[in-house]
């Protein structure tokens, strides 16, 4: 049966899944939040400063006819995601899908980047991945079965200057979900990830308002922002059956970014140099 949402007719590929998304009451993961639900998934919204946000996302979960609940948790407090996670697996049932969406950035030149907020970005990036996807895992164990999607992003991959910390934590996610999808196959467990590059809403305007991030998107090969839909739509497909065979994989959505890091068109153009 196909599940219709605002987003459109969906093929229902996950009906009776049940899953968890962190930061999904705000952007991307309230983008990832509903196109989980649209194909058929039960999702809980978690929060760790804006629960009213995730509330909001979850009635419009309930609205598209699936169950959900919003929750609030530190996911850099192992004892936090731990209750996270039990919450969640007492209201809903037992835990098929985790995605790791929630992050932080401070952004400066590395020279004058505090301690604090360097700490800060490894703590919500790299340790609340590690910290949620265990806690995860020992649910999925017992059943044999479960998808872990983790978001990470272009700077992953290469690097973006004066992002701080952010570049370094989100490499250290992509190297972890490789580690964790190779300890959790014998279990049925895959671990694949997200490589977001720009993400912006299409037809909201954001070009005027972001002018320098206008023109680095210009130079991207396909010129043109993620919209949130994009990304989760990619979330999608590796969470369900029809990424069975796909672990340890980080696919990146950035407009072929990474190819080229916002090289002028003329330099990959055909006759280029």
């Amino acid at each position: 049966m196909q599940t219709v949402s605002k987003q459109g007719a969906r093929t229902g590929r996950l009906i009776g899944a049940i899953a968890v998304v962190t930061g999904g009451g705000k952007g991307v993961g309230r983008a990832i939040s509903l196109e989980l639900a649209a194909e058929g998934a039960d999702v809980a919204v978690v929060s760790h400063s804006d629960v009213a946000a995730a509330e909001q996302v979850a009635g419009e979960i309930r609205e598209l006819g699936r169950r959900a609940v919003a929750v609030k948790a530190d996911i850099t407090d192992r004892e936090s995601v731990e209750g996270m996670i039990g919450t969640v697996c007492d209201a809903l049932g037992t835990l098929d899908v985790l995605v790791n969406n929630a992050g932080y950035t401070a952004h400066g030149p590395l020279e004058q980047l505090s301690e604090a907020d360097w700490d800060a970005v490894f703590a919500v990036n790299a340790k609340g991945t590690f910290l949620c996807s265990v806690a995860a895992a020992r649910r999925m164990i017992p059943a044999g079965r479960g998808s872990i999607v983790n978001i990470a992003g272009a700077s992953a991959h290469r690097s973006y200057p004066f992002a701080g910390g952010y570049g370094p934590a989100k490499a250290a996610v992509v190297n972890l979900t490789r580690q964790m999808s190779l300890e959790w196959a014998k279990h049925g467990i895959r671990v694949n990830g997200v490589s977001p590059g720009p993400i912006r809403e299409a037809g909201s305007g954001w070009e005027t308002r972001e002018p320098e991030l206008a023109e680095e998107v210009r130079r991207l090969p396909l010129r043109q922002a993620a919209d949130p839909v994009d990304v989760a739509r990619a979330v999608a497909f590796l969470a369900s059956p029809h990424a069975a065979s796909t672990t340890g994989h980080m696919l990146l959505v950035d407009g072929g970014g990474v190819n080229t890091w916002y090289l002028a068109p003329q330099d990959y153009a055909e006759g280029g140099g």
